[in-house]
Parts: structure tokens; sequence; C-alpha cells
């Protein structure tokens, strides 16, 4: 709920959620809102993906009956009806199951495995649920046709013709295409990051627009020490296990993956979605929780655990679409390279995580459980006027 107009140091008016909406809806301000955020998420996808599969199968039930129309066959609109609700049915429930528990599983593997086995394990996932729905969505068809209950020994046979039949093939090719396009939709919105793809779709950002956003850099500690102990394609893989571990933390907090940059992590936020929950700062703790569970692996496997510092700042930036063979969302504003230089002081300062003052006045860290901590005025490079900078702690 955004309900609250505040003022950034340049002067542009913010509307930013209000404190008592944050208190109210956190029941254990350093885990369970995010939990429960995160599980929230999975469930909207499922839902949106069980709307859509029954939206297909509308389609595929109207699209059967008008071939079947087109050659002077008419089974009747009651044929019809009952087809309609069958699969309407079905695809809902299967679109639910699939987004729920299997398409996560999924874009897991595809995440952690090489795309061959990944794409295999998907396949035969797949294979599993289609089957399971068609015997169930027999079983509702027949049941509709022929007014009996779902458990009546009369719809055996009908359901057994159909099981076998080249009826069930044909849907099976259907459903596989249908199945295959969510989950590579799926892999280009996670390549892109949460809702980059649609803009490009909706052409939000073609004309370069002005918008409010909240930035982190995020940075591996004495990566240059770490890279002399490890061999190269060692060091490759801890980056890339590192950065593995770090993302469920800011997709959780609805975070945007804007660029790697060698051992760097820049992450962007529509202001209102940075400062909701104080998601900017969650982010921080949670990647720093997902580190610190993982730290006997990295330890076993490399040697060292990783460690980090981030800066965060905010404010305008204008936003566009940019390249040619390549295209991308790109930011340009002064707040990114303040947010990098405010990154830079974390070694100086003795501490992981630095925000500015713009930042801090628009955020509500006691409802979440936090504290700042100034560190004082500093001297940013390319900065005419000292910033103050603060930390914040848990507790």
């Amino acid at each position: 709920m955004i309900c609250e107009l505040r003022t950034l140091s340049e002067g542009l008016p913010v509307f930013v959620p209000c404190p008592h909406y944050l208190s109210r809806n956190k029941m254990n301000p350093k885990e369970t809102s995010l939990s429960k955020q995160k599980f929230r998420n999975t469930l909207r996808s499922a839902l949106l993906i069980a709307f859509l599969w029954a939206g297909i199968a509308a389609f595929q039930a109207t699209y059967e009956y008008a071939i079947l129309a087109s050659y002077n066959v008419f089974p009747g609109l009651n044929s019809y009806i009952v087809l309609l609700k069958s699969n309407l049915l079905t695809a809902f429930t299967a679109g639910f199951l699939a987004g729920l528990l299997l398409l996560p599983r999924v874009n897991s593997w595809l995440r952690t495995h090489a795309y061959g086995p990944a794409l295999l394990l998907s396949l035969f996932s797949i294979l599993a649920l289609y089957f399971l729905m068609s015997l169930v969505g027999t079983f509702i068809y027949n049941s509709l046709r022929l007014n009996v209950s779902i458990f009546d020994e009369a719809i055996l046979p009908e359901a057994y013709e159909y099981l076998t039949g080249m009826e069930n093939l044909k849907n099976f090719l259907f459903w596989l295409l249908v199945a295959t396009i969510t989950i590579l939709s799926l892999q280009i919105n996670d390549k892109y990051g949460p809702g980059v793809l649609w803009a490009f779709i909706l052409g939000r950002y073609f004309r370069p627009r002005t918008e409010v956003r909240a930035f982190m850099f995020l940075d591996i500690r004495s990566s240059t020490t770490i890279a002399e102990q490890l061999e190269e394609l060692q060091y490759f893989e801890f980056i890339k296990e590192f950065f593995r571990d770090a993302t469920p933390g800011i997709l959780m907090t609805k975070g945007e993956i804007y660029q790697y940059v060698g051992d760097e992590i820049v992450v962007s936020w529509p202001l209102g979605k940075g400062l909701e929950n104080n998601n900017c700062i969650h982010a921080f703790f949670e990647i720093q929780k997902a580190i610190q569970d993982k730290a006997p692996y990295y330890q076993k496997k490399y040697g060292v655990t990783p460690s980090f510092k981030v800066g965060l700042h905010c404010g305008k930036v204008v936003t566009g679409e940019i390249g040619v063979i390549k295209r991308d969302i790109a930011y340009s504003g002064d707040v990114l390279n303040t947010a990098a230089r405010i990154q830079s002081k974390c070694n100086e300062l003795g501490v992981d995580i630095l925000l500015s003052e713009t930042l801090l006045r628009l955020l509500d860290l006691p409802a979440s459980g936090f504290r700042e901590k100034p560190v004082g005025k500093v001297e940013l490079k390319g900065k005419a006027d000292e910033a103050q900078l603060y930390s914040v702690e848990e507790g």
C-alpha cells in the first residue's frame, strides 16, 4: 500500500509505503515476511499459469468444435459445453500444479545443471504430469458426458479407449508444445530478469523515460587475492556459484539484476518496491545468510568463503532500450555513480553495507528490526560535497 509522499534530496517527490502498513504485514521481521512473500510470488505465478492454460484449453475445445463444424459434423452444443468444462477444469488444475510444484523445480534444474540433462529431466516431469492429468481429465469428461459419478464403472471402457487412442496422442503433442513454450518463456524472463521481458514486449522503454529507482552495488571482497589462490577455471566456478547463491535473496526482495560486472552485481528496484518492507536492505541480509549457510561447502571446495560489501543509493535515472544486435534496458544517471562510490568506501570504513542519507530517510528500518549506524560524512570521488553515510545492523 503506497500512501505517503516524501521528497528526495534533488526535490523529486515519490510515494513510499506507509510505516504502519509495513508493521502490520510483518510477523518475524527478519525471516517470516520474506518467506511469506516468496510463497505469495510462487502462488501468483502458479495462478497465472493456471489461468493461461485454462484459456488455451478453452481455445483448443472451441477450435476442435469449429473444425468438426467446418466438415459438416455437428456434435451438438451440449457436447461442446461438456468438452469445454472438462478442458477448463483439467487444464486449470494442471497449470496450478505445474506452476506451484513442477516449473519452479524445472527452473532450478535449468539454473544448476547443463541444459541437456535439465531438459531431459523436465521432459520426463512433464510426461508424468500430462499422463496423470490425462487420466483425471478423461474421467471428468466422461462423467459429465454420461451424467454419472466419476467413480462409476461405466467410465472405464471410455477412458481406456481414449488413453490408448490417437486422440490422446494428439492432445499430448499439443500440450507438450504448450508446456515447452511456457518453460522457454520462463527461461527468457529469467534471463532478462523479472518484469524486463514484458517491458520489452510492451515497448515501455523504447523511448527513454525518467523514473526513480534504488540501486545496490554488490562486490566480492578480496577477489584479487582469491583469484590468485585459485586456478582460473576454479575461480570462474567460484564467482558463478556465488552469483547463483546470491540470486534467490535478490528475487525474494523484488530486485532486478541489472548487470554482472566481473565479480560485481548491480541490482535495481523501482523505488516503491525497494522501500516496501525495506526490500533493498533485506536483500543484503538474505544474501549474507545464504552465503553463511553454504560456508562449509565453499571452504571444502575452494578453501575460502566469499564475503561481500554493498553500497545503496536512490534517485532519478533515465531508462531506455539500448543496442542493436543485443538489445538491453540501460540506466543512466548520477545515482549509479554515487552508489558505486558509496560501495567503494566499505573497506575504508570497515563495514559491509553502506547507504546514503537520501535513501535512509525514505526507509522505515525499525519496522523490519533493523537499526541505522551513522558512519559520518565522507568525501566521495567526483563529488563536491561530503556525503552523510550510514550502515545498518540487525536487532
